[in-house]
């Protein structure tokens, strides 16, 4: 099997210190903690029927959350 590398470019150039904030595949994301507790709102677009991430945060950090997305009817 052939080894696919990552381009020097693309690849961070420091370490984060990251937390899964939501549930499993799409309704959560990895993102760094330092970023989630110093965030003074959410603006999230397109959150369909899974709200996890929101959820999560307005739990980590109780500012303001802004969620949009147009194609949601229920």
């Amino acid at each position: 099997m052939k080894k696919i590398m990552i381009p020097k470019e693309l690849k961070p150039k420091s370490l984060f210190n990251l937390v899964r904030v939501g549930r499993d595949n799409d309704g959560g994301y990895l993102i760094c903690k330092n970023s989630l507790e110093n965030s003074s709102c959410l603006i999230s677009f397109g959150i369909n029927d899974d709200y996890s991430f929101e959820e999560c945060f307005k739990d980590i950090n109780n500012n303001k959350i802004f969620a949009f997305d147009p194609t949601v009817t229920y």
